[in-house]
């Protein structure tokens, strides 16, 4: 079978996000700090630090700002996820880089996450995201529950295609689809991305891709075949919504990395220094990493110094 698969992709780094916000323990600002200089180490150029939403919501993230100037001398783009004005307010004050504006593409999980419809959050990110590109902030938009809700069950393309026009129209050059619980298949995410990429062809879609049901890299092959070169990932498979239950982390950057170097995908990301990166967070976490390729190379780690504490003629 012959693929049709790109020669590079770019890999944006969510887990000092998406990753940590849904975590039952608290990573210190030191150690998040070390994380994200241990992620652009290994090569990744984008890198969601963290999350300008209220602290109330988020007590995880509540130290946005210092997160913010703790890596400003890295040679990345330091995205901030921003709900609202206020996000916004907060991300300009202390020099934030780039910007992921959110909404949802379901009113109910839109109001579930932000406290309003859709068609209000649009309103108010459409004016946002114009003010950002305006003050230098490299923006994008990521749209959440696009294949699917959790609480009113599909999305339909057409729906989706409506919300992608408008901030197409608006001057918008990067829009995320998240599966945000995990529920898309290859087939629909493969149908989904040809058709907005062949009706917006100035957009440059990502995906965001969690792992619920397994089949996070079966739907990342589903998007490159479509044409998609960009995809959102988390170091360990950390990640989940508050606000989408069930849901599982996102797809591991590890994992993704792993499967298009073996596929001859170039992605400019050294598999050591990440799998280093994972090392950080697994010493912290008080549960395994969800990343087939962090248990291997734990398992094989440990197999090496059995192997070596072994008396002779006993490996």
């Amino acid at each position: 079978m012959s693929l049709s698969l790109p020669k590079s992709v770019s890999i944006i780094e969510v887990g000092p996000r998406d990753g940590l916000q849904n975590e039952k323990q608290h990573l210190p600002t030191d150690a998040k700090i070390e994380l994200v200089r241990r992620l652009a180490a290994a090569g990744l150029k984008e890198i969601e630090v963290t999350s300008f939403t209220h602290p109330r919501w988020i007590p995880n993230l509540a130290d946005a700002e210092d997160v913010v100037r703790g890596t400003a001398d890295l040679p990345i783009t330091a995205f901030a996820l921003i709900p609202n004005r206020r996000g916004l307010d907060r991300a300009l004050s202390c020099g934030t880089a780039g910007a992921t504006f959110v909404l949802s593409a379901s009113d109910a999980h839109n109001q579930a996450n932000l406290n309003r419809p859709t068609a209000a959050s649009l309103v108010e990110l459409l004016q946002l995201d114009g003010d950002a590109r305006q003050a230098g902030i490299t923006t994008r938009i990521s749209i959440s529950v696009a294949f699917g809700c959790p609480f009113s069950g599909p999305v339909a393309p057409e729906h989706l295609a409506g919300i992608v026009g408008r901030f197409a129209e608006a001057g918008a050059t990067r829009i995320g689809l998240c599966d945000t619980i995990g529920i898309a298949h290859p087939a629909q995410v493969h149908a989904v991305s040809a058709m907005l990429r062949q009706r917006f062809p100035d957009i440059d879609f990502e995906l965001h891709l969690h792992d619920t049901r397994g089949q996070a890299l079966a739907n990342t092959l589903a998007g490159l075949q479509a044409g998609i070169t960009a995809f959102d990932s988390a170091v360990g498979g950390l990640g989940g919504c508050p606000y989408a239950p069930g849901a599982t982390g996102n797809v591991a950057t590890e994992d993704v990395v792993a499967m298009l170097t073996a596929m001859g995908i170039q992605t400019g990301i050294d598999e050591t220094a990440l799998l280093e990166a994972a090392a950080h967070l697994a010493a912290w976490r008080d549960r395994p990493l969800d990343s087939a390729t962090w248990r291997r190379a734990a398992a094989a780690a440990v197999s090496c110094t059995a192997g070596a504490a072994a008396p002779e003629g006993q490996v």
